[in-house]
């Protein structure tokens, strides 16, 4: 093929690719940032272009095609080999391009696949319904101007979201791909399409039908993208709702430590010990940042009990130990007033984190997995912390003994699964303590 005859015949698609290169700069100067230079990037975009691309996919096709005639390997031209070994090669050389372009945008886990797929989709979509070199420029500008009109305001979150499910989006573009191959693979089958033979009825069906697939996985994905994007909002909202509940809770927990003597970091570190252990022990995030929350407030029940006896500095008497093991009710009592996740948990947690997994606990002597899964967390974070802390009753005991003792009670007072889940995370937990110093 001469030079003259090769640009004639591709410059549309040299176009197209020049396009995608720009595109390519703008969204990485515009979203990602990216530090690279100028030329690089876009010389990078251009030549792994599906356009690009497809021109050496097609060219080298045609070499191997007429290869096969010359040397007698067809006895004639096969249209359906042709098309087979040009799909075959087109879905190997997209595969290439879109490894490529996830390496060259940073864009893994199938997010630059995806979006790579797009493209090709738009060329191969432009291939079909274009009836000549200047349809075919004014369609592909006319397709990517619809692309980023479609998906203006979630342009942001594509390159940045973390939550789209850019596999099955993936999978549904290279489906359409194929299906766009296959339509455009029918003008080698039926070659009269290409002139003014057939009744243009015919050729309109043939690009209703692409139009109608590409509308169909662009539907799909914009549906996928806002599910996405709607699961994060819910997931930020949540956080806010949570910070703006830890504050409240954290000055109500720290109105009943400060009438036990203790300080307000007791709480805080409690509830940091308990959702490290229930990240570990395979809780669900909700119920790991939640669990935090709600263990600042296991010793609520003590602001109904006299200060004499908080602060006692001696030995209890059976009747003031008696008095001050009420406080698990008097917290579950408080906390009943009020409703939601939060509160459901922190009330459990508040009457149970003193029951033992041998059942020898208060106040209702629940044994084993009776005793909820927080109630069961939250008791060896505050044992480990009442007994690393000073209180007037007692010194601080040491980290190694303190410990040892948690270890000691393992299937005693402890819950086996949340005493190993503390040795596990044991690095965790005094990077908690040193965070959170008296």
């Amino acid at each position: 093929m001469e030079l003259s005859s090769f640009l004639i015949g591709y410059w549309p698609k040299f176009f197209s690719a020049f396009a995608f290169a720009v595109l390519n700069i703008i969204v990485a100067a515009k979203y990602v940032k990216s530090k690279r230079y100028f030329v690089e990037r876009f010389v990078t975009g251009y030549l792994i272009s599906p356009s690009f691309i497809s021109i050496w996919g097609e060219l080298g096709i045609m070499y191997l095609y007429n290869f096969l005639i010359d040397n007698h390997y067809f006895a004639d031209p096969h249209n359906l080999i042709y098309i087979f070994m040009s799909i075959l090669a087109d879905a190997t050389l997209v595969f290439l391009g879109g490894m490529m372009f996830s390496y060259c945008t940073g864009m893994w886990n199938f997010k630059g696949a995806a979006v790579y797929m797009e493209f090709v989709c738009i060329e191969r979509l432009t291939l079909v319904v274009a009836t000549n070199y200047w349809s075919y420029v004014a369609l592909y500008v006319l397709f990517c101007a619809t692309l980023f009109y479609t998906f203006r305001k979630e342009s942001t979150y594509i390159v940045g979201g973390l939550n789209v499910n850019w596999k099955r989006i993936f999978f549904h573009l290279a489906g359409l791909f194929y299906i766009l191959d296959l339509l455009y693979a029918a003008y080698y089958i039926f070659p009269d399409l290409g002139t003014n033979i057939l009744d243009a009825k015919n050729l309109f069906w043939l690009d209703m039908v692409a139009i109608i697939n590409v509308a169909f996985v662009g539907g799909y994905m914009k549906v996928r993208i806002d599910e996405a994007k709607e699961h994060e909002d819910k997931i930020k909202y949540f956080q806010k709702l949570q910070h703006s509940q830890e504050d409240i809770i954290i000055m109500l927990a720290d109105i009943s430590e400060a009438k036990s003597g203790e300080t307000g970091q007791h709480v805080r570190r409690v509830a940091e010990y308990s959702r490290l252990l229930a990240q570990h022990m395979g809780l669900s995030y909700y119920d790991s940042e939640t669990i935090k929350i709600a263990a600042m407030m296991h010793d609520l029940g003590k602001l109904m009990i006299s200060q004499d006896i908080i602060e006692k500095p001696g030995m209890l008497t059976p009747e003031e130990y008696e008095t001050i093991k009420e406080h698990s009710k008097y917290g579950y009592d408080i906390l009943s007033k009020s409703d939601g996740d939060i509160i459901k948990m922190a009330r459990t947690i508040a009457l149970e984190h003193h029951e033992y997994w041998n059942g020898q606990g208060y106040p209702n002597g629940l044994k084993g997995d009776e005793i909820s899964i927080y109630a069961q967390i939250v008791s060896v974070a505050d044992v480990f912390d009442a007994l690393t802390s000073k209180r007037a009753y007692k010194e601080a005991w040491s980290t190694e003994d303190a410990i040892e003792e948690i270890k000691r009670q393992r299937g005693e007072q402890f819950s086996p699964a949340a005493v190993d889940a503390f040795i596990e995370c044991l690095d965790g937990i005094l990077e908690i303590k040193n965070m959170y110093l008296d």
